[in-house]
């Protein structure tokens, strides 16, 4: 394992630009990652930053209101869900949510819980019974200005035709402004950052008069989780880079597929050890060089250059996730148990060679 370590290092030292991303494990091991990266002045990216970025695109221009879960789940009263996907990537998140009526807060406790679901879709699953919910039949790209025409009515101001009647748009608005305590729902994934960032408008405009927040629901692969840990590590979010010597961000050049698309990264380092989720292959593996951080019995079409096989986060060590259902990072305890280290062992230990390695 030393030698193998030794080798990877003296490779990133021999490269031009690399990409460190996959990223699917535990806080440990993407702090690891984080570190690497910057020893190594390669770039950092996630290899699903693209289903959370209209979320990090909002919340670093304007910002967001966001509420937790447990929060919404013992206070809010009426709940707007955006989007037909809404809980695409977390399908158990509804029944935590709304399977009791609010039960915090002078005007909600006791009360009643109902939703409104804009563009549902018409197979929708039902939701638990202590929420009513009333679906409003709006195609996918006429949210973003449905949602405009709701802040147009909310302010007052007039506007044009649209996806919806102008009566059916001021019941919408005056409802939402009646809650005592709302929430709107939605996935990062299926929205685009306008449609994002007209939410969050949204959500700012209600709090004019009421109380409002929002919840953006994720899936477990720890895109978020990767987000937060290298805002908090560098001032910056996904997409950034070390090669100049400090954090340098940008959304769009530091893109993992098209730093390999472009030939601009020359090695990528992927990081995929994560119980429950799909560690497949990357869809550029075969375009540039592979260090691969994986779990034993992964296959891949495209031999990585160098391979490691390292435990399981959440199944066969201890690590810390973030939780989409607590809203924040928590604990989990080893299913099972295999002899082998974690991705963080293997990240830090080729950041010190490497470190060891490269000249100051």
């Amino acid at each position: 394992m030393e030698e193998a370590v030794r080798a990877t290092a003296d490779r990133i030292s021999r490269s031009r630009f690399p990409v460190v991303t996959g990223l699917t494990t535990d806080l440990a091991g993407i702090n690891a990652a984080i570190t690497l990266c910057r020893v190594a002045g390669g770039a950092i990216d996630h290899a699903t930053s693209k289903e959370i970025y209209p979320l990090i695109s909002a919340l670093r221009d304007g910002g967001m209101m966001l509420g937790a879960p447990a929060e919404i789940r013992r206070r809010a009263d009426r709940v707007l869900i955006v989007g037909p996907d809404a809980f695409a990537p977390a399908p158990d998140l509804p029944q935590f949510l709304f399977s009791n009526g609010p039960d915090l807060g002078g005007r909600t406790k006791g009360g009643g819980r109902q939703a409104l679901w804009l563009g549902a879709p018409s197979d929708a699953p039902p939701l638990p019974k202590a929420i009513t919910v009333e679906r409003v039949g709006c195609p996918g790209e006429g949210i973003v200005d449905a949602l405009a025409m709701i802040r147009a009515a909310l302010a007052g101001h007039r506007f044009g035709d649209g996806p919806l009647p102008e009566k059916r748009i001021g019941e919408i608005a005056a409802w939402l402004k009646g809650a005592a305590f709302g929430c709107a729902i939605f996935s990062p994934a299926a929205m685009d950052g306008l449609g994002v960032e007209m939410l969050a408008g949204l959500v700012f405009d209600l709090n004019a008069e009421t109380r409002f927040t929002s919840l953006p629901v994720f899936g477990p692969e720890q895109a978020y989780a990767a987000a937060l840990a290298t805002t908090w590590s560098t001032g910056f979010p996904l997409r950034t880079s070390f090669a100049r010597g400090f954090p340098d961000h940008d959304p769009q050049l530091f893109e993992v597929g098209r730093l390999v698309a472009s030939g601009d990264a020359d090695l990528a380092i992927h990081v995929a050890a994560l119980d429950g989720t799909n560690a497949a292959e990357p869809e550029w593996a075969g375009r540039v060089p592979v260090i691969a951080v994986t779990a034993p019995g992964d296959a891949w079409t495209h031999t990585p250059e160098v391979g490691f096989e390292v435990a399981l986060a959440g199944c066969d060590h201890d690590g810390v996730l973030f939780d989409g259902t607590f809203g924040s990072f928590v604990p989990v305890p080893a299913s099972a148990g295999r002899d082998l280290p974690p991705a963080s062992d293997i990240l830090a230990a080729i950041a010190a060679a490497l470190g060891e390695a490269t000249p100051c």
